[in-house]
């Protein structure tokens, strides 16, 4: 089985900043945007992502409805935020893929 941390580096090389934003992004920046969106679309469009992932969700949901004290709900809220953080982060990188490739079909068209 594969790690998810098996190519951490080349992971963490691929982070990227709103910079495609900014006329000064570099080629290289906005191409890295624009590939991310594109994993980010193929991950949430992915059944076997979304089964996994929905059922990681319902147990977290059901380990906060079990909690019996506030300690517990909150460590457990904390994780619950947490899952929607990660939805709204892949929803975001794909949303920003878009308007890159699309700032950049615009920049060409104006040649």
């Amino acid at each position: 089985m594969k790690s998810l941390v098996s190519n951490i580096r080349e992971f963490f090389n691929r982070r990227t900043k709103n910079s495609f934003f900014d006329k000064k992004a570099t080629l290289q920046q906005r191409t890295l945007v624009i590939e991310n969106g594109e994993s980010a679309k193929r991950l949430l469009s992915n059944n076997d992502f979304a089964l996994l992932f929905n059922l990681y969700r319902f147990d977290l949901l059901s380990k906060l409805e079990d909690s019996r004290n506030d300690l517990e709900r909150i460590t457990n809220s904390q994780y619950v935020a947490g899952v929607r953080d990660f939805v709204s982060f892949v929803e975001q990188q794909e949303i920003f893929g878009k308007m890159a490739l699309k700032n950049a079909e615009t920049d060409e068209k104006k040649g």
